[in-house]
């Protein structure tokens, strides 16, 4: 039994497009402040570099999690992540970001909500797909805070831009 409750496909994607857009419009905020500290050692930028390396992985992830069961969670591999990101500015990482987030986007619409209710695992965990996607998207939406906070930033420094695609 998952340890979650079902999350229709409708209610799930509008939160995805919603915490994705908040994102990307933060980082113009953020731009100015990607040298400050944050934690663990990271910086403001580290955190954004975090979120676009995540996002770039996570349609892999969910393939690798459909074919074996359990979604590849490793921790170890997030300063390799920001490595990856550390030469791009704030307006390149919000392209990188836009387009990871347009990959995802490609993938998952073709999810029903009876594929969303299938379970996997991560940890040993049961989560149903929706939920695993939820706390994806949770998990993009904290670090957020997280940076804005780090930059002494409130929600009202995050305005609408200008991007590729507007998620919400």
């Amino acid at each position: 039994m998952a340890a979650d409750a079902a999350v229709s496909r409708e209610a799930l994607f509008q939160t995805i497009c919603e915490t994705w857009q908040r994102t990307e419009d933060a980082i113009g905020a953020l731009g100015d402040h990607f040298d400050k500290p944050s934690y663990e050692g990271w910086s403001v930028g580290d955190i954004v570099r975090h979120i676009t390396a995540i996002s770039h992985d996570t349609s892999s992830h969910v393939r690798a999690m459909l074919a074996t069961g359990d979604f590849p969670a490793d921790p170890s591999g997030n300063q390799a992540g920001v490595d990856k990101f550390a030469s791009l500015d704030y307006k390149m990482l919000r392209i990188e970001l836009n387009t990871a987030h347009g990959v995802i986007w490609m993938y998952i619409q073709r999810f029903s909500d009876e594929d969303l209710a299938q379970e996997y695992s991560i940890g040993g965990n049961a989560f149903s797909l929706g939920a695993i996607l939820g706390l994806l998207t949770q998990h993009e939406h904290q670090h957020v805070t997280e940076a804005l906070e780090a930059a002494g930033l409130d929600e009202s420094a995050v305005e609408e831009l200008e991007t590729a695609h507007r998620w919400a």
